[in-house]
C-alpha cells in the first residue's frame, strides 16, 4: 500500500487532496456467450458455448473426486491455490531520486527493487508532494457506478506509486543485490516511479497506437493541454507512410516485391483480408451458415492445387485460419512496430526496466465472445518476449475513450461552458461502427478546473460506419457494370477463388475502391450539376452507355448517386443520436446541450452537415474535434492513467481449461478410437470418455463479470427400470422412489493444450470431480419417452438436464433441469 509522503519542512502550500478510484459492481453477472467463429477449416478446436444437444456417458467410477487414469503416479500432485486476486501487486518501487533540479534520473539497478520507497525530504523551494496515487485494489473498490471526476488543475511534483494487475505466469522475479548498477551513460530510463502506458485502438478499417511515459518529471507543474500533448501517436508506418493510423488489412499472399503484406505495405496483386474485426462478433443462424458452407464447397471444387500453382503461389493460408488467428497475425505486426517505436523514441532499455499497462478499446456494442477473442489475440501479439514487463491489460469502450480526449480538447479551446446538470453526447464515428456515450455534469468548478461527470445509461452503437458506404459503392458498380463485367472485376486474374468464409478484397476491386476513397472523403452533398467520374480497370466497361454512366472507360456518379450511398450509414447514425437524446430525456428529464463528433468518419463533410441539421432542430450544439482520427487512442491513455478519471479494471487470464466428460458421435477423422465406440439402443455409434472444453486457459476473466456457459445433455434408461414408473404400475409400493444415480464428470486442466480424451489425462495437470445426479429429481416435464424401433426392447426414457459452469474468482458447477437445481459444486479457480 502506498503511503503519502510527509509534508515539506518549509512553509509550502498544503498538498492537494488525493485522487480516489472506484469500480462498478454488477448486480448480476452477465452471460458470456461464445460460439464457433466462421473459419470452419481451422483445425484448432474452439469451445462452442452455445447450448447443444449431446449425451453424457455414465462413468464406471462414481467416487468423488474421480482419479485420473495415470497408474504411474501413486498420489495426486498438489495444486497451487490460484485466485482471481493473486498477483495484483508490483514489486515495490525503488527509492525516488533526490529533489535536485537538473539531476539526471538514475537507472533502476537490481538492488533498488528490494525495499519499498522511503519518504524523502524536500527543500523549501520544492513544490508540495501529492499523496500517493494507487491503482484500485482489484475487485474491492467501493461501488460508485458510472461516476468519475475530471481534475483539470495543474499538478505539483509528487511521489506516485502504482500497484499492478496481471503478473506474467511462470516467470519468477529475482534480483542480485550485489549486481553493479548500469553505467550512467545508459541512464535513459527514469526510475521506478515511471510507468509506460500504451493504448491500442484496433478498428475495423484502421488501427492506431498511442503511448506515454508517466513520471513525476512529466507531471511536474504541467498544464492539462501540455500533458495531453505529450501523448505520442505512432505515425511512421511501412513502407513510408506518415499518418496517425494504419489500415487494418492483412494478406497471406506471396509477393515477389518483398512487401510486408499488412497495413499500407500490401502487394497490389494480393488477396487482402478486410473487416476481420467484425467477424469476431458475427454469429449467423444455421441457415446462413449452411449457405456459406455451400459456397465454400463450390469454391473448394474450383481450387487449383496443381504442383505448378502451389509452387508459384502456395496454398491459401487463410483457409485454415479463424478470425481470431487473422487478428492475432495482424496485431503481431502492430506489436512489433510499437516495440520498435518505443525503443527508438524513448530508449532501448525502457521495455526491459519499467512496468507497462496496455489499454485496448472496443466498440460500444461488443459481445463477450468478441471481447474474449480480441483479448486472446492481443495477449498473443503483445507477449512477454516483446514486452517482458507488461503488467496490466484493460478494456475501454471507444466512445468513452473518445469522450475523455474530446472534453479536454474542448476545455483547452475554452469551448467547455458546462454547468451542473448539463448533458452531452459523444459520437465516435469510425470505419466499422458508430458508437455513442452520454454524460451528465454532476458538478463543475471553473476556478479549480474540475468537472465531475456521470455516464447516462449504456453506450449505444451500430455497424454503420464508413465501410457501409464502400459496400453501397460496390452494389452501385455491380448494378451499372452488369454481371459479366462485375465478375471480371472481382475474379479475373485470380486463380484461387475461395475465401474460406472471410471477407476478401480482390486486387482489381481494391484498386477501384482506392480511387473511390477521395471522392467519399470530399463529398459534402452540394449539387453542382457535375458527375464525378472514376477510372475503371482495363477491360472493364469498354462499351459506352451514357444511361449507365459508362463513358471512355470511366464510371460516372451523380450527387444523387453519392447521397444514396451515404444514406444508410447517415440515417442509422442519426437514429442512434435520437436514441441517446430520448434516453437522457427519459432517465434524467433533462435536455441535451452539446454533441461532440469525433472519429475518422466524423471528418466527412456530408455526415457533419447532416448531424448539424438534425441537432439544430433539437437546439443542440455540435462540435467536431480537430484531431478526430487519434481521439480514441489518446483518450484511452488519459483514462488509463487514473489521475483525472477512474482507472479501468484489469483483465485476468483464466488459469485453466474447464469442461466435462461427454460422449460424441463416432468419427474416424476426429481420432476417435475403436475401443471407445459404443452403440446405443437406436444403433448410433458413440465415442465414449471424450472431454469437451467450454472455457479455455487464457480466456479473459473480467472483474465482477462471470463467464457463464451452459451445455444441454441427457441420460436414457429403460422405462421398466425407472422406479417412478414401477410405482405407478404397482399401487402397493409407497414412499419415495429409489434414487437413480448418474454421474457428471467435471474436468479442469492447466496444460496449454488440453487433452480431448479421458485416458490422456494425468494427476499432475488435470483435476476431476464427479457430480452425482439423482434422475428421480428431474421434473416430469423434462422426461420424455423415446422409441427404439424394436418392440422387444420396450420403451425408453430420456432425461434432459443442463450443466452450467460459472467462472469468476472460483468455479461453480450446477446441474439443472427446467427451473430445478439438482446439485451444485464449488471448485477452485
Amino acid at each position: 500500500m502506498s503511503r503519502a509522503p510527509p509534508p515539506p519542512p518549509s512553509s509550502a502550500p498544503p498538498a492537494p487532496p488525493s485522487f480516489s478510484s472506484s469500480s462498478t459492481t454488477a448486480s448480476a453477472p452477465p452471460q458470456f456467450n461464445s460460439g464457433l467463429p466462421p473459419g470452419i477449416f481451422a483445425r484448432r478446436p474452439f469451445p462452442s458455448q452455445q447450448p447443444t444437444s449431446a449425451s453424457l456417458q455414465t462413468p464406471t467410477n462414481t467416487a468423488t473426486p474421480v482419479r485420473a487414469p495415470s497408474p504411474a503416479m501413486s498420489a495426486p500432485a498438489s495444486y497451487p491455490q490460484l485466485s482471481l486476486y493473486d498477483g495484483q501487486k508490483d514489486l515495490p518501487p525503488p527509492p525516488p531520486p533526490p529533489s535536485v533540479t537538473g539531476r539526471p534520473w538514475q537507472p533502476p539497478g537490481p538492488s533498488t527493487y528490494g525495499t519499498p520507497s522511503q519518504p524523502h525530504s524536500q527543500s523549501a523551494m520544492s513544490p508540495p508532494q501529492l499523496p500517493s496515487l494507487t491503482l484500485p485494489s482489484f475487485g474491492k473498490q467501493p461501488p460508485l457506478p458510472n461516476t468519475f471526476t475530471l481534475d483539470m488543475k495543474p499538478l505539483s511534483l509528487g511521489q506516485t506509486s502504482f500497484s499492478s494487475g496481471v503478473r506474467q505466469q511462470n516467470q519468477p522475479t529475482t534480483f542480485d543485490s550485489k549486481a553493479p548498477l548500469r553505467p550512467q551513460t545508459q541512464a535513459t530510463v527514469p526510475t521506478g516511479e515511471t510507468r509506460l502506458k500504451v493504448a491500442l485502438d484496433y478498428g475495423t478499417t484502421f488501427t492506431g497506437v498511442a503511448y506515454l511515459t508517466v513520471s513525476a518529471s512529466t507531471l511536474k507543474e504541467m498544464e492539462l493541454e501540455a500533458f495531453a500533448d505529450n501523448i505520442k501517436v505512432i505515425q511512421d508506418w511501412p513502407p513510408r507512410e506518415v499518418k496517425d493510423k494504419v489500415p487494418s488489412q492483412y494478406s497471406y499472399s506471396l509477393t515477389p516485391k518483398g512487401c510486408q503484406q499488412w497495413g499500407y505495405d500490401i502487394d497490389d496483386n494480393s488477396l487482402v483480408l478486410k473487416e476481420t474485426k467484425i467477424q469476431l462478433e458475427h454469429v449467423g443462424d444455421r441457415i446462413s451458415e449452411l449457405r456459406v458452407l455451400g459456397g465454400l464447397l463450390e469454391q473448394l471444387r474450383l481450387l487449383d492445387l496443381s504442383k505448378e500453382e502451389v509452387t508459384k503461389n502456395g496454398i491459401p493460408k487463410h483457409l485454415g485460419k479463424e478470425p481470431e488467428d487473422i487478428v492475432k497475425d495482424y496485431l503481431d505486426n502492430i506489436a512489433e512496430k510499437a516495440h520498435a517505436e518505443i525503443q527508438e523514441k524513448i530508449g532501448r532499455h525502457v521495455l526491459s526496466n519499467i512496468p507497462m499497462d496496455l489499454v485496448v478499446t472496443h466498440p460500444a456494442i461488443w459481445s463477450d465472445r468478441a471481447l474474449n477473442s480480441t483479448y486472446r489475440a492481443v495477449r498473443a501479439a503483445f507477449n512477454s518476449e516483446r514486452f517482458p514487463h507488461l503488467k496490466n491489460v484493460s478494456f475501454v469502450p471507444e466512445p468513452v475513450a473518445c469522450a475523455h480526449y474530446t472534453l479536454r480538447e474542448a476545455w483547452r479551446e475554452n469551448h467547455l461552458r458546462f454547468r451542473k446538470n448539463d448533458c452531452f453526447i459523444v459520437v465516435d464515428a469510425g470505419g466499422g461502427t458508430v458508437d455513442l456515450a452520454s454524460f451528465k455534469v454532476l458538478s463543475v468548478d471553473h476556478e479549480m478546473k474540475q468537472i465531475k461527470l456521470e455516464q447516462v445509461g449504456d453506450p449505444l452503437g451500430d455497424t454503420c460506419g464508413s465501410t457501409r458506404i464502400d459496400a453501397s459503392f460496390e452494389r452501385f458498380a455491380e448494378d451499372r457494370l452488369g454481371p459479366d463485367d462485375w465478375d471480371k472485376l472481382k475474379n479475373e486474374g485470380v486463380k484461387q477463388p475461395t475465401t474460406g468464409g472471410h471477407s476478401i478484397m480482390r486486387p482489381r476491386l481494391r484498386r477501384m475502391q482506392d480511387k473511390f476513397q477521395p471522392i467519399k472523403h470530399a463529398f459534402d452533398g452540394q449539387d453542382n450539376g457535375l458527375a464525378v467520374p472514376i477510372q475503371l480497370p482495363r477491360g472493364i466497361g469498354t462499351i459506352d452507355d451514357q444511361a449507365r454512366g459508362l463513358m471512355s472507360g470511366t464510371l460516372s456518379m451523380t450527387v444523387d448517386d453519392l447521397r444514396e450511398m451515404f444514406n444508410d450509414s447517415v440515417e442509422r447514425t442519426l437514429y442512434l443520436v435520437e436514441q441517446a437524446i430520448t434516453l437522457i430525456e427519459v432517465e434524467e428529464d433533462l435536455p441535451v446541450k452539446q454533441l461532440f463528433l469525433s472519429g475518422g468518419f466524423a471528418q466527412s463533410p456530408y455526415l457533419h452537415s447532416k448531424v448539424q441539421d438534425f441537432c439544430k432542430k433539437h437546439r443542440i450544439g455540435v462540435e467536431r474535434g480537430e484531431d478526430c482520427w487519434a481521439a480514441v487512442a489518446k483518450g484511452a491513455i488519459i483514462k488509463s492513467l487514473g489521475v483525472y478519471t477512474e482507472k479501468p479494471l484489469f483483465v485476468q487470464d483464466c488459469p485453466r481449461h474447464y469442461g466435462i466428460k461427454v460422449r460424441r458421435p463416432y468419427a474416424s477423422y476426429e481420432n476417435h478410437l475403436h475401443s471407445d465406440v459404443n452403440i446405443d439402443s437406436q444403433g448410433m455409434e458413440w465415442a465414449l470418455d471424450q472431454i469437451r472444453w467450454f472455457v479455455q486457459k487464457g480466456d479473459a476473466l473480467f472483474p465482477n463479470k462471470a463467464i457463464i456457459v451452459t451445455h444441454d445433455c441427457n441420460f436414457s434408461m429403460k422405462a421398466s427400470d425407472y422406479p417412478v414408473q414401477r410405482n405407478k404400475r404397482n399401487s402397493s409400493v409407497s414412499g419415495p422412489a429409489t434414487p437413480v444415480w448418474r454421474d457428471i464428470v467435471f474436468v479442469a486442466s492447466d496444460r496449454d493444450e488440453a487433452p480431448t480424451r479421458l485416458d490422456a489425462t494425468d494427476k499432475t495437470h488435470e483435476q476431476m470431480v464427479s457430480l452425482r445426479c439423482d434422475l428421480t429429481k428431474v421434473p416430469q416435464t423434462s422426461v420424455e419417452e423415446i422409441g427404439t424401433g424394436n418392440k422387444q426392447a420396450g420403451k425408453w426414457l430420456k432425461f434432459n438436464v443442463q450443466v452450467e459452469i460459472q467462472v469468476l474468482d472460483k468455479v461453480l458447477v450446477r446441474v439443472k433441469s427446467a427451473n430445478t437445481v439438482l446439485l451444485s459444486q464449488e471448485i477452485r479457480l
